[in-house]
């Protein structure tokens, strides 16, 4: 980066929000100002891996109205979402907010009126757009040909939300690379079921496939129940396979030859990737974004649209709880 330093807040002391504290800490263009939580017992397991200059508090407002903080970066509940980023927007600060950007159609509407009325940056961490495996993928997408299908998973064994369902919380991660990969358009129509299978009145698996307006279609599905993870994003083309299986430790993004007319496969190429953590590109996007005053990758228009796709899904396969 530069040799600018920016004045960061973070407003969430959970268990993601410690994964983006210790990669802010650990950029040398970062100064971490002060950290918000609800409740002083969040913030006293965080207290020994921060700063002793930072300041810890339990009310969000002091930070993000803090003249000194330049950036907010916003890991909360996800119900939270919008009124806290409302607020730090309208305070002047750049905004870094995780996914699901909101929890409706109707505040995502509410929020890019506001994120347009002000000149500050503002992103949504939609994190495997920074990993290097899916940028690779994206440089490379022409050896797989035409792509009509994408095949999603992504299953783990919690935490379970009590806000939103499993699609908004991990189906965001498999919309967010079909948006990255392919910019398909809207979603034509999308059919599936969310159960709710713990009484909670959310889905706590949901399968779903979703037809885009330049054809594509995609099968989705998640779930915060399953005792394995599995995290498998697969692009089915005319020319090959691409597979990213993020759960593996070596030889995540795999390319596999067209099917043969005896249902052989003619080989397998195996693609090594130095890569750095997403969270690190992800941060050194948004400090690019406000150095050079650039729509980050995952601006409000890109993650607008996300919510749009959600909704659809959710209205089209009546999403338990879903309004």
């Amino acid at each position: 980066m530069g040799n600018q330093t920016y004045n960061f807040a973070v407003v969430g002391a959970g268990r993601f929000a410690k994964n983006h504290i210790r990669v802010l800490q650990e950029s040398k263009d970062v100064n971490l100002i002060g950290i918000a939580s609800r409740t002083k017992e969040s913030l006293g397991k965080i207290k020994d891996s921060v700063s002793k200059n930072a300041v810890l508090t339990t009310d969000a407002s002091k930070l993000i109205n803090n003249k000194n903080v330049d950036c907010v970066l916003i890991a909360t509940p996800p119900s939270t979402h919008f009124e806290l980023a409302k607020a730090a927007i309208k305070a002047g600060k750049h905004v870094l907010l995780e996914k699901p950007m909101v929890s409706n159609l109707k505040q995502a509407d509410e929020l890019r009126k506001i994120v347009k009325g002000q000149n500050k940056v503002f992103m949504v961490a939609h994190q495997y757009i920074y990993n290097d495996y899916i940028r690779y993928l994206k440089s490379n997408i022409n050896q797989i040909g035409r792509v009509n299908f994408v095949f999603a998973e992504h299953l783990y064994p919690g935490p379970m939300r009590n806000d939103i369902g499993c699609l908004w919380d991990a189906g965001t991660h498999q919309l967010s690379m079909i948006q990255y990969l392919f910019n398909p358009g809207n979603i034509k129509n999308a059919t599936g079921k969310g159960l709710d299978l713990t009484g909670n009145k959310l889905d706590d698996f949901t399968s779903c496939m979703a037809e885009f307006e330049n054809g594509l279609k995609a099968s989705i599905t998640v779930s915060w129940i399953s005792p394995d993870r599995a995290r498998k994003f697969a692009l089915f083309g005319d020319k090959s396979t691409a597979v990213f299986d993020d759960i593996l430790e070596t030889g995540k993004l795999k390319f596999h030859n067209v099917i043969s007319k005896n249902n052989q496969p003619k080989s397998i190429s195996i693609k090594k990737i130095n890569a750095e953590n997403p969270l690190k590109n992800q941060l050194n996007h948004f400090l690019s974004c406000i150095q050079n005053e650039k729509e980050p990758e995952t601006g409000i228009e890109k993650s607008y649209q996300i919510t749009e796709w959600l909704d659809k899904i959710s209205r089209e396969i009546k999403l338990p709880g879903y309004k």
